[in-house]
């Protein structure tokens, strides 16, 4: 059976996001503390982008660090910047909370396109933008029994900046493949906090889950979701983006029993809402399917 390349690029634009949306569960099932968590987690999905890496590039993997540029390196300051927001915020306020707050992504990246580039934002998007921004609002509104919840919130939104501002560099650079740079961003990131964590101190079930996370999920993950979105439309991979901060909170709920409660839920509600029209009035508007890459 044939399917073509926007199909394909459904298909593994979806999976990767669903592959990946256990990551904030298995952040609040490991006990060790934030830095050691980031740690372990960023030194593993180095080791586990370069193998996945290894076995794309082959004998090319060299050339492709060092095609990187500039903006790979960027890249893996954003990824630094990113994931210790991203962490600190589950360890520190619902998970639901972070996934929502990061669901609003695709909007900040457009404002950011806006403010540096001063490209035109549609009139839907700006409705979009003064909506979402409501709904994160009344999350971080939410009363929490974690004392340090509403910097958790703040953290989500800087992960959500990060987040936004790759994707901004990534369509700014489509003629250069940036994948390897995670590999950078990771090492990176375990390289500034060796001297801060004992990581020979991690328990074993820790390292279970930080090796399943880090080694196995998010290189996954990662490389379905980097390439994927080069067959698709932007607004069709914001509507699939959603399906983290749906299916991401369920896993907490179901496994550690965590309810955002009636505040959350109503926030994260408009956000999801907000999204999915703006997703769909993009595409009936006639966006153009993103013309694929060449692929390495």
């Amino acid at each position: 059976m044939n399917i073509s390349r926007h199909t394909k690029g459904l298909i593994i634009t979806a999976t990767g996001i669903l592959v990946i949306s256990p990551d904030g569960l298995l952040t609040r099932l490991i006990h060790a503390d934030t830095l050691t968590i980031l740690f372990w987690r960023s030194l593993f999905y180095c080791f586990g982008m370069l193998l996945l890496l290894s076995l794309w590039y082959r004998s090319k993997i060299v050339d492709a660090f060092f095609n990187i540029g500039v903006p790979g390196l960027f890249m893996a300051l954003l990824y630094l910047c990113g994931s210790m927001g991203f962490i600190y915020s589950v360890t520190h306020t619902a998970v639901a909370n972070t996934l929502l707050i990061l669901s609003t992504t695709p909007l900040w990246a457009a404002l950011i396109t806006w403010l540096v580039f001063r490209e035109k934002i549609a009139t839907k998007t700006w409705v979009a933008i003064v909506v979402v921004g409501l709904g994160v609002a009344i999350i971080c509104s939410a009363k929490s029994v974690m004392p340090d919840a509403q910097v958790g919130n703040l953290a989500g939104l800087c992960a959500a900046m990060a987040l936004a501002t790759s994707f901004v560099l990534v369509e700014r650079n489509r003629n250069k493949d940036l994948l390897p740079s995670f590999v950078l961003g990771g090492l990176m990131t375990a390289l500034i906090l060796a001297s801060f964590v004992a990581p020979t101190q991690t328990s074993n079930s820790d390292l279970i889950y930080l090796f399943l996370m880090g080694f196995i999920i998010l290189p996954i993950g990662t490389g379905m979701m980097f390439f994927g979105p080069k067959l698709i439309s932007a607004p069709e991979t914001s509507l699939l983006l959603l399906l983290e901060s749906i299916f991401g909170p369920v896993w907490v709920w179901l496994v550690l029993n965590e309810y955002p409660g009636h505040i959350v839920l109503l926030g994260g509600g408009l956000i999801l809402v907000t999204l999915v029209i703006h997703a769909v009035l993009s595409i009936k508007a006639g966006d153009k399917n993103r013309q694929p890459d060449n692929l390495p």
